[in-house]
C-alpha cells in the first residue's frame, strides 16, 4: 500500500528552518519514490502574523487538514512528514473533516515527551510541548479554531508510548486525566502495549499515530534537539509500529522532528528516520473504511 505523503516543511511557522528541513530530506532519500503522491502544506505570507505564532501554526494546520482530508476522502493511507509535532492539530482536523467529528478517533502518541503541557504547566512555554493538550481541548482554543479542529479528542482515547521526559506539572496533569501510558521498559518486559491497544481500539473506529523521532535512543538520532536517554532501538520501535498498524484502524501517521543538519550527526539521524519510515511503509497494509462503508 503506497500512502499519500503530505509534507509540512516547517518548524512552527517557519519554512524549512532547522527541523523544517527534515521532510524534504526524507523525500530525497527515498520516500518520494514510495509515495502514491506527494503534497505540501503551506502558510502564505499574506496570512502570517509575526506576533501570533500559535495562530500561524493553526493556519498552516488548516492547509495540512485540507490535504489530509483530500487523501483520506479517497480511502487512501496518509503519511505526514513534518518538522515538529505541532502539525498534529491539522492532521486531526483533516480526519474529522472526512470521518466526522462525532466518529471516535483515537490517538497513539509515540514520543519521548508527553506534549501535554498547557501554558500553566509548561516551564519553557515551548509550543511544541503542547499539541496533545491542544487536541484534548485543554489549551489553545484559537490555535484549534485556526486549524479547523471542531471537536477536541477525549483524553480516554489517547495512548502515550515511550514517553519518559515530562515537566512536573505536566505529569501531574496527565495523572489527573488518567492518560494511558506504556513505557519503553514496559515494552521491553513484554508488558502493557497489547492490553493498552486492546482497550483503545475497543472504543475507537479509527486511529491517528504521531511518531516523534526523539522516542529513539540518542545514538540513533544525535542531531535531534530534544534528546532523551532510554529510548527505543529501531527494531523495538518497528515492532511497536507492527502492532499498532496491525490493528487495521490507522488512518494517518505523522513522522516528525528529523534534523538533517549537523554533518555526520544529521546523516545518522536521517538514516534512522528513513528506517522508521520504511517500517511504516512495510507494516501499514490496511486502513479503516470511511463512514458509510466505502473503502
Amino acid at each position: 500500500m503506497r500512502p499519500q505523503v503530505i509534507s509540512v516543511p516547517y518548524r512552527y511557522d517557519r519554512f524549512e528552518e532547522g527541523l523544517g528541513l527534515g521532510p524534504r530530506r526524507l523525500l530525497e532519500v527515498g520516500l518520494a519514490e514510495e509515495a502514491a503522491g506527494v503534497h505540501q502544506a503551506s502558510l502564505a505570507d499574506s496570512d502570517r502574523d509575526d506576533d501570533r505564532t500559535a495562530i500561524n501554526i493553526g493556519i498552516l494546520g488548516r492547509s495540512t487538514a485540507n490535504l489530509v482530508a483530500a487523501a483520506r476522502g479517497k480511502g487512501e493511507s496518509v503519511l505526514v512528514v513534518a518538522g515538529d509535532d505541532t502539525a498534529s492539530v491539522g492532521v486531526v482536523a483533516g480526519l474529522q473533516a472526512t470521518d466526522g467529528a462525532g466518529r471516535s478517533l483515537g490517538i497513539v502518541w509515540i514520543d519521548a515527551h508527553g506534549d501535554f503541557n498547557t501554558p500553566d504547566t509548561s516551564y519553557s512555554g515551548i509550543l511544541a510541548g503542547m499539541p496533545l493538550a491542544v487536541i484534548a481541548g485543554l489549551a489553545g482554543p484559537r490555535w484549534r479554531e485556526a486549524a479547523g479542529l471542531d471537536e477536541p479528542i477525549p483524553v480516554e482515547r489517547m495512548l502515550l508510548v515511550g514517553t519518559r521526559d515530562l515537566d512536573k506539572a505536566e505529569a501531574e496533569l496527565m495523572r489527573a486525566h488518567n492518560l494511558a501510558q506504556v513505557s519503553v521498559a514496559d515494552i521491553r518486559k513484554g508488558d502493557g502495549l497489547d492490553a493498552a491497544l486492546a482497550a483503545l481500539t475497543a472504543t475507537c473506529e479509527l486511529l491517528y499515530v504521531n511518531i516523534d523521532l526523539d522516542v529513539l535512543s540518542p545514538h540513533l538520532v544525535p542531531s535531534v534537539t530534544t534528546l532523551s536517554e532510554g529510548g527505543f532501538e529501531i527494531a523495538e520501535l518497528s515492532d511497536v509500529l507492527r502492532r499498532v498498524l496491525g490493528t487495521g484502524l490507522v488512518a494517518a501517521v505523522s513522522l516528525t522532528s528529523l534534523n538533517p543538519l549537523g554533518g555526520a550527526r544529521g546523516q545518522t539521524s536521517t538514516r534512522s528516520a528513513w528506517q522508521v519510515a520504511q517500517a511504516i511503509l512495510t507494516e501499514w497494509t490496511r486502513v479503516p473504511r470511511l463512514p458509510g462503508g466505502f473503502s
